[in-house]
């Protein structure tokens, strides 16, 4: 008992008497003052060579850590990361005690894993390729031994990766206490972040766009306390007289977009959404592909511009390497998109000259542009890595690759 009070006071901090009799001894709560009181006359006499560290002789207790070396709240670097963690928390001494101390003991022993996980992907993101990936592979391998921690957060569903490196925005949106508006571009996470905050909200039904709002919805959604109005750019005018008439009647809307709302919302509390750290894109590679190798991390930031969604959705497509990931992705987009990816070049080219080299009209262009915009793999007119055409040209039919160049050269021919 001396040494799990001396833990708690190292851990934790400074602690109240009261605090720490009903942590560490079940009984009255005269019982476990008198039961700290044995603790701490023990601890003192074994402290006897030291008696610097244990302070606090009043209602408060706390040791002194200038003078106590405590291992688990070192901070190692480098290689020392991946033999740092030596085992359970307090080993051979878990059992038997209140369940208060229990609970504690796992909840600090989470957090201090939890701190040391993050650290060997921030490491991995600073480091080169081998030591990188001895470092992802230490975390996942601790990751699987300590069964109720995980590489993600613990939520439900497709938002888990997505939601990594989302833990201010996910405050700010549960701590809103009105409606709230929800900015950022497309493959940020920003949808699944409001899932998560409010797994309670309704969702406005895009495929119910009939050009009437529907009651029964509205009456749902007025229930729930909650209602979600997603891509709001995309929705037709008459969405927002159903927007301000959740409102009246006290119904908080969230509403989520790439761009700023209309002047009449501009007063509406604005959570952004934007690109993450790379330690998280490297989290995110060890929890989705784990064959994946670090070394081409460099590359996942540049097509995913650091937006989590996007690299999720790169991610799922499967392969141990990123030529295997990219075709997954890329196998998803129609035809036009490929061609558009396939013939762009080092210098972003004209609308017209495109559409000639392409073989496509200026409409299917732009929904092409658009898809693989929204999708981080179209950035300046061009695509966003020479690997991305390589691997669209693989895809394209082999009519497509024959007759592609040969309308080029003919447009040429004709301008000259």
């Amino acid at each position: 008992m001396p040494l799990r009070l001396l833990a708690l006071l190292a851990l934790q901090g400074p602690v109240s008497r009261e605090e720490a009799a009903d942590l560490l001894w079940n009984g009255t709560t005269r019982q476990a003052l008198q039961s700290l009181r044995t603790a701490l006359s023990t601890l003192r006499t074994a402290l006897q060579g030291a008696p610097e560290v244990l302070e606090g002789t009043g209602a408060i207790l706390s040791v002194n850590r200038q003078f106590l070396r405590v291992d688990v709240l070192e901070q190692p670097t480098g290689g020392e990361l991946l033999s740092w963690w030596r085992g359970p928390l307090l080993a051979g001494r878990a059992c038997r005690g209140t369940d208060r101390w229990m609970d504690w003991r796992q909840m600090t022993e989470t957090r201090l894993l939890e701190e040391h996980l993050v650290a060997l992907f921030r490491a991995a993101a600073q480091s080169e390729s081998g030591q990188a990936e001895a470092l992802v592979r230490r975390a996942a391998e601790l990751s699987r031994t300590y069964g109720g921690l995980s590489l993600m957060p613990a939520v439900r569903g497709e938002e888990r990766a997505e939601l990594l490196g989302r833990a201010q925005e996910l405050a700010a949106l549960r701590c809103a206490r009105q409606s709230v508006h929800v900015q950022g571009p497309r493959g940020s996470g920003r949808s699944s972040l409001v899932r998560v905050a409010f797994p309670e909200a309704v969702w406005f039904r895009t495929d119910a766009l009939t050009g009437r709002p529907d009651p029964v919805w509205a009456a749902h959604a007025v229930d729930a306390g909650r209602a979600v109005f997603d891509d709001v750019e995309d929705l037709p005018e008459w969405v927002w007289p159903l927007v301000r008439y959740l409102e009246g009647r006290g119904c908080h809307v969230i509403l989520v977009s790439t761009g700023p709302l209309p002047p009449q919302w501009h007063d509406l509390p604005v959570v952004r959404v934007g690109p993450v750290e790379t330690e998280t894109l490297v989290r995110l590679a060890a929890t989705l592909a784990p064959a994946w190798p670090a070394a081409e991390l460099p590359v996942l930031m540049v097509l995913t511009s650091g937006f989590p969604g996007r690299a999720a959705r790169l991610l799922r497509s499967g392969g141990a390497t990123l030529s295997a990931l990219l075709r997954g992705r890329l196998a998803q987009f129609g035809e036009d998109a490929l061609r558009l990816l396939w013939v762009s070049g080092d210098s972003p080219a004209e609308v017209d000259r495109l559409c000639l080299q392409c073989g496509l009209d200026r409409e299917a262009l732009g929904r092409a542009v658009t898809a693989l915009t929204d999708a981080g793999l179209w950035v300046d007119g061009r695509a966003a890595h020479p690997l991305v055409s390589e691997v669209a040209g693989e895809l394209l039919p082999w009519w497509t690759r024959q007759t592609l160049p040969l309308i080029a050269t003919t447009h040429e021919v004709r301008i000259r």
